[in-house]
């Protein structure tokens, strides 16, 4: 789509928010009809697209002069949603475009995350009830799984205050005439954001016969945020008695999380680090290993750093082995396992540089056979870059030497090498600037 400018010249002085809500309606009208024209076209359609068009939007709306910027751009927000979702609806797109409309919605809903969660952390202001007030009825009479469920939902848990969300929880339940899944559903939300976990589970069982797992995803996050993971475990047994959750999905993901904190040693090894083994990660490592205790985490050691050892020829497992092998001062092992697996010394990844780094700096006599491969690995390559690099590794070795005041020791590899490589001019004149 062409950068449209919105061409908003109308003022918007009124405080009167349904006022703006109106005339925004009308003069937003042209970019709907652009955007509804780029979304209903067949083809690819990447995440850069979405969030190109959404940063359009706001940056045009920010620019308008009003008297509460925040409150602006929420009406308009909720107006772009409104248009959209019913231009699609009356052309008939929106059932088979769905995927694609909600990946826009929820990158505008994204973008206008900061504006909402400002305006709802405010004192409680004729806007928030306004606004409140809105979105019920659009979620009341409105097409049952529209974005605007999205918008409420997000809009409600901004709120911290308890005795708000229950208030907003038991409006809910009262209006609920039909039952709608939905409603109880961000009811339940609400009373665990309230901190009754009690009430918020009630509410879940009974909708357990019908309830997808994805469903439950917001109630670990807020769980999760909460610290509460003696929670998150029961709900786990409550809603996960058999089969636990998928490996590498969102709730596998904050299911290993609970575990980290409230599993046994056995559960943490054989779910957790057993899970983590199969696409290891110095990122996820450091967040989870900073949780274990002392005794814990040598326990956690012992079992990943033979595994990562024996996978050593990916590259992804390589480099997060010699992270945590430096993070750890596993130096011994680090040497140990260049020794035995790294076959190719004209390429040091980024990783092994920084643990000889610090061996160099801790213990650079565990460096000496190391390096002594090193040199003579590309020695044997015989070409004239390979024997510059062996002479600054023979550099390195002669700091070391002198290091642990053996510097007869490194006078005497020198001559041997000499010695031994005689033959080799263009190496013996390296070997010869180290003497100088």
């Amino acid at each position: 789509m062409e950068k449209r400018q919105l061409h908003i010249h109308t003022e918007f002085s009124s405080e009167d928010p349904q006022h703006v809500r109106d005339r925004l309606t009308k003069v937003l009208d042209p970019f709907v009809a652009d955007v509804y024209q780029v979304l209903s076209k067949s083809g690819h359609f990447s995440n850069e697209q979405f969030e190109n068009i959404v940063q359009q939007f706001y940056k045009e709306i920010r620019k308008v002069e009003v008297t509460d910027r925040d409150q602006f751009e929420l009406i308009a927000m909720l107006v772009l949603t409104d248009q959209l979702l019913k231009r699609a609806i009356e052309y008939d797109t929106y059932r088979f475009r769905q995927n694609r409309f909600f990946a826009f919605f929820n990158e505008l809903f994204h973008q206008g995350y900061p504006a909402m969660k400002r305006e709802v952390t405010k004192a409680r202001s004729p806007f928030y009830e306004w606004y409140t007030s809105l979105l019920f009825d659009q979620i009341t009479h409105g097409l049952q799984g529209s974005p605007v469920e999205k918008i409420t939902t997000t809009w409600l848990l901004c709120e911290e205050r308890e005795h708000i969300l229950i208030t907003h929880a038991e409006e809910l339940l009262k209006s609920n005439k039909n039952q709608d899944p939905f409603f109880i559903k961000l009811a339940s939300l609400l009373y665990l954001q309230a901190n009754d976990g009690v009430r918020s589970l009630a509410l879940l069982k009974d909708l357990q016969p019908n309830l997808h797992h994805s469903e439950l995803i917001d109630h670990f996050f807020i769980m999760e945020q909460k610290n509460e993971f003696m929670m998150m475990k029961h709900w786990f047994e409550i809603f996960f008695p058999f089969d636990k959750p998928k490996l590498g999905s969102t709730l596998g993901n904050l299911y290993e999380e609970m575990l980290i904190e409230t599993g046994s040693d056995e559960e943490k090894i054989t779910v957790v680090w057993k899970n983590w083994l199969n696409q290891p990660s110095f990122l996820t490592y450091m967040s989870r290993i900073h949780k274990c205790n002392k005794d814990e985490k040598q326990t956690v050691l012992s079992y990943i750093i033979p595994k990562l050892q024996a996978d050593l020829y990916r590259p992804q497992t390589e480099a997060t082995y010699y992270q945590i092998v430096t993070e750890e001062e596993l130096f011994e092992e680090g040497i140990q396992s260049l020794l035995t697996h790294k076959k190719d010394v004209t390429m040091l990844s980024p990783e092994i540089e920084k643990l000889m780094t610090n061996i160099m700096k801790k213990q650079p006599e565990l460096l000496l056979p190391f390096l002594h491969q090193v040199v003579e690995r590309l020695v044997q390559k015989k070409s004239r870059i390979h024997y510059e690099e062996a002479a600054q590794y023979i550099e390195q070795l002669k700091v070391i030497y002198q290091k642990l005041n053996e510097q007869h020791t490194f006078a005497s590899y020198l001559f041997g090498l000499k010695q031994r490589f005689k033959t080799f001019r263009a190496f013996i004149q390296e070997l010869k600037k180290i003497d100088e």
